[in-house]
C-alpha cells in the first residue's frame, strides 16, 4: 500500500474515530469542577455524570456506523474458492473471507471476538461475535446453527469434537459476511468485457476437476494440468491467472492430504 493510500485511511480513521469530541471535554471540564465543591449536590452530580455517559455512548456508536460504512464500502466480492463435492456446490473458506476483508476493517478500527451462548433452540449451537470499534462501542450478533454431525444423506459421520467444531467454522464464516455485508461471486471477469474466461468461471471448471480426483496421479495430472493454463491465461489477464492459481493450489492441498489418509491410496488413517 502506497504512502498515499495510508495517509488517506489515516485520515478516515480520525473522521469515523472522532474520540473524545469539544461537546465531551466541555462536559467532562463542568463535571470535574462541581466534583470539588463540597456544596454541590450528589443527585445533580449523578444525573451529569449519567448525561456524560449517554452523550460519550452516543459518539461511540456514530463513530461505529461511521467507520462501518467506509469499511463496507471499501470491500469487495470473495470469490467462492472451495468446492464442496457433497453438494456439487463452491464456497469460500473462512480464511479466504478473512485474507480479503480483515485488512480493511481492523484498518478502520473493527475488531471480532467470537464466543458462544444457550441456545433455545434443540440441537443447535449458539456462536456469538463481538464487533468491537477502537472509539468505544461493541455491537453483538449471533446465529443459532444445528449441530453438523450428519453428512448429506443424514447419516452421522462425524464426532461430537469434529461436529461442533464445524458448526462454529460455518457460524464464524456466516457472522462475518452478514456483519460487513460480504457478497460472494463467482461471476467477475475483472473488467475485460468477455475477452477471457470470468475467474469464476475458471474456478467451477478447475477446482471441482480439483477435489473429484480419485487418485495421485489424477491430482497431479489436473495440477499440472491447471498451472499450465493460468501461465497461458496470464499473458491476457494475470490477475485472473494468479487467482486461479492460488485457488487451485488450495483445492489440490486439500485434496492430496485426503488422498494420504484413505485407505485405498496406501494412506493412513
Amino acid at each position: 500500500m502506497s504512502n498515499t493510500a495510508l495517509a488517506e485511511k489515516s485520515d478516515a480513521r480520525q473522521i469515523a474515530s472522532p474520540g473524545i469530541t469539544s461537546e465531551s471535554t466541555a462536559m467532562l471540564t463542568m463535571i470535574q469542577r462541581a466534583a470539588t465543591d463540597p456544596a454541590f449536590d450528589a443527585d445533580k452530580m449523578q444525573k451529569m455524570m449519567e448525561m456524560y455517559e449517554r452523550h460519550t455512548d452516543r459518539t461511540a456508536a456514530a463513530a461505529f456506523n461511521a467507520a462501518m460504512v467506509r469499511a463496507q464500502a471499501e470491500i469487495g466480492p470473495v470469490f467462492r474458492d472451495k468446492f464442496n463435492a457433497q453438494t456439487n456446490s463452491s464456497y469460500a473458506a473462512l480464511e479466504s473471507i478473512d485474507r480479503k476483508i480483515s485488512p480493511v476493517y481492523t484498518a478502520y478500527g473493527f475488531s471480532l471476538s467470537f464466543g458462544t451462548g444457550d441456545s433455545p433452540l434443540a440441537g443447535h449451537i449458539r456462536t456469538v461475535c463481538d464487533c468491537m470499534h477502537e472509539a468505544g462501542h461493541t455491537k453483538q450478533y449471533h446465529v443459532d446453527l444445528p449441530i453438523d454431525s450428519a453428512g448429506i444423506k443424514g447419516s452421522v459421520n462425524k464426532t461430537g469434537v469434529h461436529a461442533s467444531g464445524s458448526t462454529y467454522s460455518y457460524a464464524r464464516r456466516y457472522l462475518t459476511m452478514m456483519i460487513f455485508n460480504v457478497v460472494l461471486t463467482n461471476e467477475d471477469d475483472d473488467g475485460n468485457g468477455g475477452q477471457t474466461q470470468g475467474l469464476g468461471e475458471l474456478l467451477n471448471e478447475w477446482i471441482p476437476k480439483a477435489y473429484a480426483a480419485e487418485s495421485k496421479d489424477a491430482l497431479t495430472a489436473i495440477w499440472q494440468a491447471g498451472v499450465q493454463f493460468s501461465q497461458d491465461l496470464k499473458a491476457t489477464d494475470k490477475q485472473t491467472a494468479t487467482d486461479l492459481y492460488e485457488a487451485l493450489k488450495i483445492a489440490v492441498t486439500t485434496r492430496g492430504q485426503r488422498l494420504n489418509q484413505s485407505p485405498e491410496t496406501g494412506g493412513h488413517q
